[in-house]
């Protein structure tokens, strides 16, 4: 592989080469009109780069010796300016067959601009064309029941036969079984790494690392011999959101770090489906709490994540008239002009709120309602 890269590409492949958070990179593209000129300029403006790393810092931080660390960086970039290494990185990467795409390449995922700090670099080794795919982001607990295990399987496999790429994370429990159901099923998956190629974590996944390479595609925003850290997996998570049309929760406890993709999931605007699990389970306290509090949609069945992103979808057999209660028909009817609102079936039927979001739920078992985002409900 003989990738060349134009100026603006080449700078932020630069910043790449250093322990930077990606906020503090965009500040420092933001001193110059191109990111090419970071190459061109840096040493002009020297002090300005300094003053970016301390903005903000706490006097106790400088103490700690935070301030030597970011002084340290700034000393390593000129010395890589002068040194030229930038050339020799990038063949490395064209010898190892990874891509760099930059918000400047042609084929950056256009979602990921949608972030508040979209990742300036994403390292990539596979198909890149699954950046563009209709994608689904399915995370969960570390340590699945065999409920989660089943579960994860069922949706991945079904999600992927309706032309769904999965993309997880490459944690242990359900990221795993969810890349594995796709690659068994002759599906499609991303697995987005919180570290550098060098360092798959945990390291038990690196055959399964492999398999993705060949078969699906790894991204991440870390160069290859990045390990990862804490807070490198949350930084992971919100890549799973962005690139994702909506996100799957199939298992996931109070503490979950799933539940911190859900966060970066609805602040994107992005669909959020969650799986009901065992009230006596802690590993489905996440999920049922998600769904109690509305933030997330009752899924029961990997049809009905289908049939919120696509038309021609076959749906269950509904449920006759007899075996409804009045309350549940009058419900319906209600809906039967598009969707309502809590606030307005509240209105429209008289019910009290306890009783309404009971046979809300007892219709949504029945597949006969779905709710939707912003805690609304609309006929299957």
């Amino acid at each position: 592989m003989n990738i060349t890269y134009n100026n603006n590409e080449r700078a932020l492949i630069f910043l790449s080469l250093f322990d930077i958070m990606v906020q503090k990179e965009i500040e420092l593209l933001n001193l110059f009109d191109e990111p090419s000129e970071l190459l061109e300029k840096f040493f002009d403006k020297e002090k300005e780069i300094n003053n970016i790393f301390i903005k903000g810092m706490r006097a106790e931080s400088q103490a700690k010796g935070i301030k030597d660390k970011y002084h340290k960086i700034v000393e390593e970039m000129k010395k890589a300016i002068n040194d030229n290494i930038l050339d020799s990185y990038i063949k490395n990467l064209n010898d190892k067959n990874i891509v760099v795409l930059t918000p400047y390449s042609k084929n950056y995922p256009k979602k990921l601009l949608e972030l508040e700090f979209p990742p300036q670099t994403l390292f990539c080794v596979g198909d890149i064309s699954l950046l563009e795919t209709d994608c689904i982001g399915v995370v969960g607990t570390r340590t699945p029941t065999s409920y989660g295990k089943i579960i994860t399987e069922k949706f991945s496999k079904g999600l992927c036969e309706n032309g769904f790429t999965i993309v997880s994370g490459l944690a242990a429990g359900v990221d795993s079984i969810a890349h594995k159901a796709a690659l068994e099923n002759n599906g499609k998956t991303i697995a987005v790494l919180g570290g550098g190629f060098e360092h798959i974590f945990p390291s038990f996944n690196k055959e399964l690392a492999r398999r993705i390479a060949k078969e699906g595609l790894i991204v991440t925003e870390y160069r290859p011999s990045m390990q990862p850290a804490l807070y490198t997996f949350p930084q992971r998570n919100r890549i799973i959101a962005g690139l994702s049309l909506g996100i799957l929760l199939t298992e996931a406890g109070e503490k979950s770090g799933a539940l911190h993709t859900k966060e970066f999931a609805l602040d994107l605007g992005r669909e959020v489906f969650a799986v009901p699990g065992n009230v006596n389970s802690p590993m489905s306290v996440g999920v049922n709490r998600l769904i109690r509090s509305a933030q997330g949609a009752c899924v029961l069945s990997y049809e009905d994540i289908v049939c919120n992103f696509k038309e021609n979808v076959v749906k269950s057999p509904s449920v006759s008239s007899a075996q409804l209660s009045v309350d549940d028909q009058l419900i319906i009817k209600n809906l039967e002009n598009g969707e309502k609102s809590i606030e307005q079936l509240i209105e429209l039927t008289g019910f009290k709120v306890s009783k309404l979001y009971s046979s809300l739920t007892l219709l949504e078992i029945k597949r006969i309602i779905k709710q939707l985002p912003g805690n609304s409900y609309i006929l299957v």
